[in-house]
Parts: C-alpha cells; structure tokens; sequence
C-alpha cells in the first residue's frame, strides 16, 4: 500500500496583537467628528447621509466626512489629523 503525504493550505496565522477601542465620549454635544468613509461598498454614502442628518438635526456638533487612503492598510496621516482636530470619530463599512 502507497503512503501519501497531505499538507494543509490553510497556512499559518499571523500573530495579531488586540487593542481595544477608545473610550467613548461623554457627550457629543459640541464636539467635532469625522466621519470616516473606509471605502467599502456604499459607506461613501452612508458618511454623507449622517453628515446631513448631522447638519440638520444637531448642527452643534461639527462633522466631516474623510476617506481612509486604503481600506487594507494603516492611515497614520488621517489618524493624526483625526486626533489633532477632532473629538471623536465614526467609521463606516457600508453594506
């Protein structure tokens, strides 16, 4: 009888080191957020939608919608540009 070798194809996870979130805000009563468009299907339009539900029904707080440079990798100039001039931030999958 013939042996046969199997190697699997599923591979070898890479080591992921979790971080929580940040803490939530108290209040978003006049505060800035940027809403974060991360690229995915229609969160585009979902970014726009509440930042004009925004505009209209809380226009004391201050929103901007951004778009995150690559939805796969770090965007460390947006992540500082978020934590420079804003309070908090929404991030939008889509659907």
């Amino acid at each position: 009888m013939a042996k046969m070798r199997v190697l699997s194809p599923e591979g070898y996870p890479p080591n992921v080191s979790a971080t929580g979130m940040a803490p939530s805000l108290d209040t978003v009563d006049g505060k800035k957020l940027f809403l974060v468009d991360v690229g995915f299907a229609n969160s585009d339009n979902f970014m726009k939608q509440l930042h004009g539900w925004f505009e209209e029904h809380r226009p004391d707080i201050q929103t901007e919608v951004v778009r995150w440079r690559d939805q796969h990798e770090p965007d460390p100039e947006l992540c500082e540009r978020i934590q420079a001039g804003g309070d908090g931030a929404v991030i939008g999958v889509g659907t």
